[in-house]
């Protein structure tokens, strides 16, 4: 999300933004932590020691087993490596592998690759710390856009805009906290009784569900 310079010749951070800063510098250095991609590295021992012991198997005896990938991680998690929300989520989705976790590293790969993302320790901490992630970087999405006291943000783009203006209407898909849900905006001369009748309680019900899911 840029900054953006207003009429008075100040900036400010969004669409949505106060225009409160002298420059541009001065906006994005104020608002820095939002683009900075935070890592993380504190995964429980166990899971370190899972990664090393995979290792040492393939280096002492050889595997075909994995991908790169999968060995990548084994040595980030090994030499104690900050984690990135996109490897944590990769990490949290190696949980559908979980059958095959108690195979002998002699006899196939589901046991060795197991501990090579981690074992029971590295991806149940990944499934947790996706979650506190995700809701911390929703607190700062709601910081950002100055929208603390709403039950939804949607910011209209200029080609929106153009399409609900001159075709009268607009369909949207949007995503709240992993629901999805479509929604028609409208615009014209319809008469206010017609718009009654065409939505009817959706909005209202939209905003009762986004309630009781916070």
């Amino acid at each position: 999300m840029p900054c953006y310079e207003c009429e008075n010749n100040k900036w400010k951070f969004g669409e949505t933004g106060e225009c409160q800063y002298d420059s541009k510098s001065e906006c994005e250095t104020a608002n820095k932590d939002y683009y900075a991609e935070e890592t993380y590295n504190d995964y429980p021992q166990a899971a370190t020691n899972n990664a090393k012991r995979a290792i040492k198997y393939k280096e002492e005896n050889g595997s075909d087993c994995g991908t790169i990938v999968g060995w990548t991680r084994a040595r980030q998690l090994a030499n104690r490596e900050s984690l990135t929300r996109r490897t944590i989520a990769r990490m949290a989705s190696f949980k559908r592998h979980q059958q095959h976790k108690d195979v002998p590293y002699d006899e196939g790969c589901g046991g060795i690759m197991w501990d090579a993302w981690g074992g029971d320790a590295g991806i149940n901490w990944a499934i947790k710390k996706l979650e506190q992630i995700d809701k911390k970087n929703m607190a700062k999405k709601r910081k950002y856009y100055s929208d603390d006291e709403h039950d939804h943000h949607f910011h209209f783009t200029e080609e929106m805009m153009e399409t609900l203006h001159n075709e009268g209407e607009l369909e949207v898909r949007i995503e709240e906290d992993g629901n999805e849900m479509l929604i028609k905006f409208t615009y014209g001369d319809k008469e206010e009784e017609e718009i009654k009748n065409e939505f009817g309680g959706y909005f209202e019900e939209v905003i009762k569900n986004l309630k009781e899911k916070k």
